[in-house]
């Protein structure tokens, strides 16, 4: 499937709600390449808020985040961003936001590995009838997917008041996480689940960075 950028509409300056659930623990790579540009450098195609918190579970810390950004009646999109991620294409990360919201998508996702037991997938996912299958192969650079990990991903604001809350949660049943269980949700109103893969971001671990491609560098800072 191809993909084309969409002009953001000028009427109307989108206000996006920069989330970030987090442990505490914050590289200093990561709050040069992501927390300084999206704090202090303005952006001329859309206004943002940043939301972080941090010391409760991750579904909690989410739920707790959406309900706060909707709060605002001007947040016309929410973007999810942990704070273990660093972007590689682009580099700016308000260029991430503006390339994801141009994609015009309720739901758009760039692309990282997510940590796994057997090492570092694509944080992306086929539902089989055999169980979740990682994607490590694709055509194109707009592909549905069945379900995603939430580190790097753009919604906008109608997902969140259309789909009833709970939108994350831990099990009970098949699905491993309560990125999965939102995604399995959303899908049941209607909405795809899109990545954008193109927009690519490394994943920090430990004082090393796994980049989008599966290599393995230390961190800059």
């Amino acid at each position: 499937m191809a993909w084309e950028y969409r002009k953001v509409d000028d009427a109307v300056k989108p206000r996006v709600a920069i989330l970030v659930p987090h442990t505490g623990e914050i590289s200093l790579e990561w709050a040069d390449r992501v927390y300084g540009p999206l704090k202090y450098k303005p952006s001329p195609d859309f206004d943002k808020l940043i939301f972080p918190v941090r010391g409760v579970p991750w579904d909690v810390a989410r739920n707790m985040l959406v309900k706060e950004a909707l709060k605002d009646p001007k947040v016309t999109h929410l973007m999810w961003w942990d704070s273990d991620l660093v972007p590689e294409t682009p580099l700016d990360p308000n260029d991430v936001i503006l390339q994801l919201m141009r994609c015009d998508a309720p739901i758009a996702s760039g692309v990282y590995r997510a940590r796994q037991r057997q090492g570092f997938n694509y944080a992306m996912w086929l539902k089989r009838p055999e169980g979740f299958v990682a994607i490590d192969k694709w055509s194109g650079n707009w592909i549905k997917v069945s379900v995603i990990g939430m580190g790097y991903c753009l919604c906008k604001r109608e997902v969140f008041e259309r789909v009833p809350e709970p939108w994350f949660w831990w099990g009970p049943g098949e699905s491993p996480s309560e990125d999965f269980n939102f995604c399995l949700k959303v899908t049941e109103y209607g909405y795809n689940v899109m990545v954008h893969t193109e927009i690519k971001a490394s994943h920090i671990s430990g004082m090393l960075k796994i980049k989008s491609d599966g290599s393995v560098v230390t961190l800059d800072v």
